[in-house]
């Protein structure tokens, strides 16, 4: 029987359309196989067609429903017998994945496209109208409604006959359901579009079952770390929290797309919620991880140090920054997809998106600080004008470098201080690094002292000095006479110590012996003095 025979309602608003003009696919015949129906139907706009669909399936007439399915894809003899059941399982995969959203099923019998105000196009029709996208064996299958007409038969809008003849194929992924055992379809299906009860327990259930997986799965991984050798105990604990909950998402999800299907929001916002409560998971473990290594790789670099190769110190440096960086570069990359998985900018209006340029400009301009310092972060892991470790002069105070974050420089001054330095201030201003080509640093004592002074004596007393001290290395000292003044003369004692702060240290003992030396030295005979000459009167 054709579809002319169903006294379908007369279409509203066809826009001046006429029969030779109507914009739709074009059939022989539509439905043959369906027998007449008794009542009339609206199908001739994509909402109304959806509308009597859903009407129908709430009455629990599938066979009714089943006429705004296009049965072409199925053998005559075989439509009136299939059309029920291929009625109720799209009832089915529609609440299922729910695909229903009325703010986009236009109501016009075209389906027009109405332009923005903010774009030159013109108004355009449509014949086909995508309510979504269903995966089927890692294929995607479109679930559209299509615009039909046949030469006996008005424009209908009917789900296409493609997605039709894979209804069974989508369906059949229910198979393990075991909701669906203790709840009939026909009863789901019934609460199409609206709130169902028994779902959301069965959600509560699922959720109930997950925490105590995840407090069990917990409770078995720190019994087992404390079997683990002691040095291993401290990472492990800290990926105990993460890795159970990996663990216990993928189960959740596994759950809800093989045994226990739930259909509507409940499935949607328990999916999302799973999907963004794993990756923040993973995130949380891969950061813990890289955190992990980096700190095994740098343990023995630990500030202060001793006598070391620069390029160990170097290594430490480079792998501090990158660590805070792809912490950073996780979290980013984490948030962003876990937005556009719930598609919140799709919540926005034209409006709102059209502003994104200017909002973006205004973000750049209120984070230019934090993402100056972040490129001078990594500017100083690839040229290396520091590490961790250096002894270095900043702002005329002597510090070692402590930590390079991937905002700041972390200096620790003699006094046990903590200056906190912004990678961009840092690298604008120049400062000395004492260890920079390695840890043997070579300091000046200045020692202002009488002309008279014998200078062999005092490179005696200073060899004697540094040759019994450990702090010092093989160069010898050097004693020089670099400076006069019109009172003394200063004297410039060059010793080298094994590292930074070790050579300070004995630039200071040497300073204290030669001053006491000197002191001692003929009763202080050399010590500075200024001369007066007096002249007498005759």
């Amino acid at each position: 029987m054709l579809l002319s025979s169903f006294a379908l309602l007369p279409a509203q608003g066809q826009d001046g359309e006429s029969g030779a003009n109507t914009f739709a696919f074009e059939e022989k015949t539509i439905n043959e196989g369906l027998p007449a129906v008794t009542s009339p139907l609206r199908l001739d706009t994509p909402r109304a067609t959806i509308e009597t669909f859903l009407d129908a399936v709430r009455q629990d007439d599938f066979l009714r429903a089943g006429r705004a399915l296009n049965l072409n894809a199925i053998p005559v003899e075989e439509q009136a017998k299939r059309a029920p059941e291929l009625a109720l399982q799209m009832a089915f995969i529609l609440r299922r994945h729910d695909l229903i959203v009325w703010d986009d099923l236009p109501d016009q019998p075209d389906a027009r496209v109405l332009p923005g105000l903010q774009q030159s196009s013109s108004p355009y029709s449509r014949r086909s109208v995508e309510l979504g996208v269903v995966n089927v064996d890692g294929r995607p299958v479109p679930i559209s409604l299509q615009r039909f007409m046949s030469p006996d038969s008005e424009a209908v809008w009917l789900f296409s006959p493609f997605a039709v003849k894979r209804v069974p194929d989508l369906y059949g992924e229910t198979e393990h359901d075991f909701l669906s055992r203790w709840y009939p379809l026909r009863d789901r299906v019934d609460m199409l579009g609206k709130p169902s009860v028994l779902e959301w327990t069965a959600a509560a259930i699922l959720l109930l079952l997950a925490l105590l997986f995840w407090f069990s799965l917990a409770y078995i991984v720190r019994a087992i770390i404390r079997k683990l050798p002691l040095r291993y105990w401290s990472t492990a604990r800290r990926i105990t929290i993460p890795f159970a909950t990996i663990i216990t998402a993928l189960l959740f999800r596994i759950c809800l797309t093989e045994f226990v299907i739930l259909t509507g929001p409940v499935a949607s916002w328990l999916d999302i919620a799973s999907e963004a409560i794993g990756l923040v998971a993973g995130a949380w473990l891969v950061v813990q991880l890289s955190s992990t290594l980096s700190l095994a790789l740098s343990q023995k670099y630990v500030v202060p140090l001793g006598v070391d190769d620069p390029e160990n110190r170097r290594f430490k440096t480079t792998m501090y920054v990158v660590r805070r960086l792809a912490l950073v570069a996780v979290a980013l990359l984490s948030i962003g997809y876990i937005l556009l998985r719930v598609e919140i900018f799709e919540s926005f209006g034209i409006s709102v998106l059209a502003s994104a340029g200017a909002l973006g400009v205004l973000v750049a301009i209120a984070a230019r600080p934090l993402l100056g310092n972040m490129v001078s972060g990594l500017q100083i892991a690839l040229t290396d004008p520091v590490r961790i470790g250096d002894v270095v002069v900043y702002d005329d105070q002597w510090a070692t470098v402590e930590d390079i974050s991937f905002a700041h420089t972390v200096l620790r001054t003699l006094t046990e201080t903590r200056l906190i330095v912004p990678h961009s201030d840092f690298l604008s201003r120049p400062f000395e690094n004492w260890s920079k080509d390695g840890e043997e640093v070579r300091r000046i004592v200045k020692i202002p002292v009488d002309y008279r002074i014998d200078v062999e004596k005092i490179r005696q007393k200073v060899e004697e000095i540094v040759e019994a001290d450990p702090r010092s290395t093989e160069q010898p000292p050097e004693v020089e006479v670099v400076e006069l003044t019109e009172e003394v003369a200063i004297l410039w004692v060059w010793v080298s110590g094994t590292t930074a702060l070790t050579s300070w240290y004995l630039h200071n003992e040497v300073r204290e012996k030669l001053v006491a030396y000197i002191r001692e030295l003929e009763g202080g005979a050399y010590l500075p003095r200024r001369r007066h000459l007096v002249v007498g009167q005759e």
